[in-house]
């Protein structure tokens, strides 16, 4: 009995001690929430870093000083306001003309001239186009192959040009865009020579306009516009008349100021430079040489033209 009594206990004493480990009959207390919630806060530690751009502001609210700072710097740039006042007069002296050959002045002409190619009764100052221009001399053998004097007069309606051409081989047989081609005489005109004195590209303000003799036959005389490129045309308005000499011919030429879409004032100064084209080749359309009034004249570059001015009928 007493051994009975003995194994029973044994028995229960086990039963309690396995009961302990079951999970039903587990204690919370066990059960150590600290130690994931540590761990979790190790996985989140982006969070703190998260609460970082609070911080990073600080950064962004340093640099509002910094503006506040520069803010001293305005009245600094204020201040070179005056200092460079001064310049664009300057400025506007120094692109009052071009540093190419001397200006050319265009007189005011109270009576206009009969444009009949007869230059006898032009007493304004003459000028010379007789200076190869870059890649453009080789052929050239000098002012008896090719030159020019020159004469240029303006009223209220019209810029006015008279030539007289020095030229041993006289040849046109090409008119239109291709006058070039052959013994034509052309002008450039800057319109806007202040305005865009640095530009050194064409633009709507620079004209290129030929002015061709035909050849004195079947060809009659013409001008034509070549730039402004999207107004490349004849030009009807104007008067063109030649008459053929021993040495060449002379040319005289009007041409609307509304060509140029100008109004014209005295003193006003253009961009220009007034160039011949030369073809000693009997019955062919080809350029050759070229002499022009300023030496520096590349076509499509302004700022290598010289300078014309509008003089008043009593002088500047």
């Amino acid at each position: 009995m007493a051994m009975r009594t003995r194994m029973l206990a044994m028995i229960l004493l086990a039963l309690v001690s396995t009961s302990c480990t079951l999970p039903s009959f587990a204690s919370p207390t066990p059960f150590t929430f600290p130690t994931p919630n540590l761990t979790h806060t190790a996985i989140f530690a982006i969070t703190p870093s998260a609460t970082s751009p609070p911080s990073t502001v600080a950064p962004t609210e340093e640099i509002t000083p910094t503006i506040e700072t520069s803010t001293p710097s305005t009245p600094v740039a204020t201040a070179t306001g005056p200092t460079g006042t001064p310049l664009p007069s300057a400025t506007m002296g120094s692109m009052s003309s071009r540093p190419n050959g001397s200006p050319i002045t265009a007189t005011f002409l109270s009576t206009p001239p009969i444009i009949d190619g007869d230059l006898s009764e032009w007493s304004t100052t003459a000028y010379k186009a007789e200076e190869t221009v870059p890649y453009a001399g080789d052929n050239w053998t000098g002012v008896s192959d090719l030159s020019a004097t020159f004469y240029i007069g303006w009223d209220a309606d019209y810029l006015y040009i008279a030539v007289s051409r020095t030229d041993d081989t006289f040849v046109q047989v090409s008119w239109g865009r291709y006058m070039y081609r052959g013994d034509d005489l052309e002008i450039q005109l800057d319109t806007n020579l202040a305005g865009d004195f640095h530009s050194a590209i064409m633009n709507s303000d620079d004209y290129q306009i030929g002015l061709s003799p035909g050849n004195f036959d079947s060809l009659d005389s013409e001008a034509y516009r070549w730039y402004p490129r999207y107004l490349e045309s004849w030009i009807r308005s104007a008067i063109v008349e030649a008459v053929i000499t021993d040495d060449g011919y002379d040319l005289e030429a009007k041409i609307p100021w509304s060509v140029f879409d100008v109004t014209p004032l005295e003193g006003t100064r253009f961009g220009f430079a007034l160039s011949l084209s030369d073809n000693d080749i009997v019955g062919t359309s080809s350029w050759q040489s070229m002499v022009c009034s300023v030496n520096t004249r590349r076509v499509t570059d302004p700022t290598t033209w010289g300078t014309l001015i509008l003089e008043g009928s009593t002088g500047e």
